[in-house]
């Protein structure tokens, strides 16, 4: 069945994950070819225009580790996509314009099949506000935080700075409200640290996060599925820095993977069952990587939802998965699988749709 499908691996872009979303593409593509796909590697340049097929294929093979920026004015056309012939997208795009929603709707546009969550589903994941709101809507618990916009911040600084302290006791953790890989991402040990974090934050979005540091554990789990959500082993990330960031993900500058985690079995039997609601609350399909922050105290945070997770070398979200059971061709075929049935619904719905319209 896989012969006959050509999925095209979209990668690159315009966000700082740039070169996360190469390397990313690179496994996935071997995965794919591994288990039987034709595969068109479909690259965006740094300033989002889509390049030829030469230049994708230079990137995919390592020969070049970004996708350079094509310099026209003209904005991005859709026709190399159009012309690739795919008869499947897996979107590789990390972050802003790939995994925020937006790179979801065009292929909604184009009723072309795509690997991961759709556009609800990404964008709220992709925003660290209100994904909170929606988890907590349902009773998931997630980290006590406070939120600042730019306008906010320079209307009166000091009013802010306060109700920002308020959050807790440093340390406490400064994020753009949306972005990944944890870039823009610091940790404070002192308050006087906090308005040069605000002004640093305020460079990768207009609103700001500060919440409350816990010390304790960072776990991770994997999902996986459709209408019947299943949950990977639960990880555990020993970070090499003060916290689990960009150069420990991406660099391998001395985090450590516990896999899988020394965790009581009640525990993780309750992290995968979190993990699976919390994924189902955002209406998400497909894949995540639901990232934990389990408290000394013994109180169990979900610290956010990844609907497109790295899958580099030394990702942890094919990592879980190959330790329970499914290596990563498998993994790859499941969510093409996945993706077909879910386009399989929506145009049936569409159809519909239209017949009822017709017959008005």
């Amino acid at each position: 069945m896989g012969e006959a499908i050509t999925v095209g691996v979209v990668f690159g872009g315009r966000s700082v994950e740039h070169r996360v979303s190469v390397r990313s593409a690179r496994t996935v593509v071997g995965a794919l070819e591994q288990a039987g796909y034709r595969v068109v590697p479909l690259g965006l340049a740094l300033d989002g225009c889509w390049v030829d097929r030469e230049t994708s294929e230079r990137a995919i093979a390592g020969a070049i580790d970004t996708v350079p920026a094509v310099g026209d004015p003209i904005p991005p056309s859709l026709c190399h996509l159009l012309d690739s012939s795919v008869d499947l997208t897996f979107p590789l795009v990390h972050g802003t314009w790939g995994e925020d929603g937006t790179m979801q709707g065009l292929f909604e546009m184009l009723d072309l099949p795509y690997v991961g969550a759709g556009v609800a589903a990404s964008a709220i994941a992709m925003d660290k506000v209100q994904c909170k709101r929606v988890l907590e809507a349902v009773d998931v618990r997630t980290v006590e935080s406070a939120v600042v916009s730019r306008g906010e911040w320079q209307g009166d600084e000091a009013s802010c700075q306060a109700r920002l302290e308020a959050v807790g006791a440093p340390p406490l953790f400064v994020k753009p409200a949306i972005g990944g890989s944890s870039v823009g991402v610091q940790r404070l040990a002192a308050a006087g640290e906090l308005a040069a974090a605000i002004e640093f934050a305020f460079r990768f979005d207009e609103r700001i996060l500060v919440e409350r540091g816990i010390i304790g554990r960072e776990l991770e789990c994997g999902v996986l599925g459709y209408e019947d959500l299943q949950a990977s082993a639960v990880g555990e990330i020993v970070p090499g820095n003060d916290f689990y960031d960009y150069a420990d993900k991406y660099l391998q500058e001395g985090a450590r993977l516990e896999l899988p985690a020394a965790l009581d079995e009640g525990l993780a039997d309750g992290i995968r069952s979190m993990a699976v609601r919390a994924f189902a609350a955002i209406g998400g399909v497909g894949l995540a990587r639901v990232d934990f922050l389990l408290e000394d105290t013994g109180e169990l945070y979900v610290n956010e939802i990844n609907t497109l997770p790295g899958f580099t070398s030394i990702s942890m979200y094919p990592k879980l998965w190959e330790l329970s059971g499914v290596p990563l061709p498998k993994l790859v075929t499941r969510l093409v699988e996945i993706a077909q049935r879910r386009h399989a619904d929506r145009r049936r719905l569409n159809d519909g749709i239209r017949d009822w319209i017709r017959d008005l």
